[in-house]
């Protein structure tokens, strides 16, 4: 009976393998080969372009003449949860032989196409990107900056696209905000603005509805929720106002579902409470969008009379205050009502220059 078992055993573990080596096999997409003389210095270069679950992993270039490789990296753990990706590019392609490269086998290396044009949410992150900053404030964990802009026209939700990032200021700010210990002085930023529109929304009975949302109306202005971003309308003009990204938040997000669970108004301020999935713990943020600032409350002071209690299920303002009900988890049935004054809140905002 025991060399049957063994004989089982073995059985078993040799079908685990087979299985692993199946799902590695089919997971590694067979990497994609070039050769062509790119740099035009009279020897062929290669390029092998490899893939991971169907999508880009990294491409690797090698000078024919020189023989030294050089490497894109695309799925790096630290960024995997922003609707911006930043590729960094080899600095040997700012070089004379790597320029003339660098064209040829953008195409052959991306599917996402490279513009020049840019649109108001994705200028919106990046300016938040470069302003950010940590708060010594009582209230808020940090805050960032961006500049207002107003369109007559509705915005239309974005497509995928890329930009070639030169600035350094704004580079170094991708850098550290996603974490990447990469000094290269030009970068790819992808921006996977499809997502604006094409997400699962976790938070509402209706789990395939169609962006933009239209929300709630003030006396002065209207809110718009798309599934990562909110804009507003004031009289005739348009305004993107909040956009969630991982990297920028490091709040983990699944780019298949909604980052954006709640948004309401309060006087000439907006506030969003963010998507905690696949983790429990979310944050809620307050915009003063006439002087386009970003605030995020710090969790020791909204949930400092909850221990214990990590996710806000919802929110409510009521005049001055803002009542929130927190969880232990999002699946929990109990809550705990918190509230806020946010009189001394806005004073302080007024404050900050």
């Amino acid at each position: 009976m025991k060399k049957s078992k063994n004989n089982l055993a073995l059985k078993l573990k040799g079908t685990l393998v087979l299985a692993l080596l199946s799902f590695s096999i089919f997971a590694q997409t067979s990497p994609k080969i070039f050769t062509k003389d790119f740099n035009e210095d009279g020897a062929n270069d290669d390029l092998v372009v490899n893939y991971f679950l169907g999508t880009l992993d990294y491409a690797i270039y090698t000078d024919g003449l020189t023989k030294t490789q050089y490497k894109f990296q695309f799925q790096r753990q630290e960024t995997k949860h922003g609707i911006t990706k930043i590729t960094p590019i080899p600095m040997y392609f700012r070089s004379e032989k790597g320029e003339r490269a660098l064209p040829k086998i953008d195409s052959l290396i991306f599917n996402i196409p490279l513009t020049k044009n840019i649109d108001n949410s994705l200028v919106w992150l990046l300016d938040s990107y470069i302003s950010k900053k940590t708060s010594n404030s009582k209230y808020f964990s940090n805050s960032s900056s961006y500049e207002p802009s107003w369109n007559a026209s509705k915005p239309e939700m974005p497509e995928n696209y890329r930009l070639k990032i030169e600035d350094t200021t704004l580079l170094n700010a991708l850098y550290k905000n996603q974490q990447l210990k990469d000094t290269s002085s030009a970068a790819y930023i992808t921006y996977l603005g499809k997502f604006q529109t094409r997400a699962i929304a976790m938070s509402k009975s209706d789990v395939n509805i169609i962006y933009p949302l239209a929300l709630d109306s003030t006396l002065n202005f209207k809110l718009y929720q798309s599934a990562h971003g909110v804009f507003i309308k004031k009289d005739s003009m348009y305004s993107w106002v909040f956009v969630s990204d991982g990297g920028l938040y490091n709040n983990i997000q699944k780019l298949e579902w909604e980052s954006i669970q709640q948004v309401d108004a309060y006087k000439d301020f907006v506030v969003v409470l963010n998507q905690p999935y696949p983790a429990i713990k979310n944050n809620i943020y307050i915009v003063d969008w006439k002087r386009g600032k970003t605030f995020e409350f710090k969790r020791d002071f909204i949930l400092a009379d909850a221990p214990g209690y990590y996710y806000i299920d919802n929110f409510e303002i009521i005049e001055n205050y803002l009542y929130l009900f927190v969880k232990s988890r999002p699946s929990a049935l109990d809550y705990k009502q918190i509230t806020i004054d946010l009189t001394p809140i806005i004073e302080e905002i007024g404050k900050t220059k």
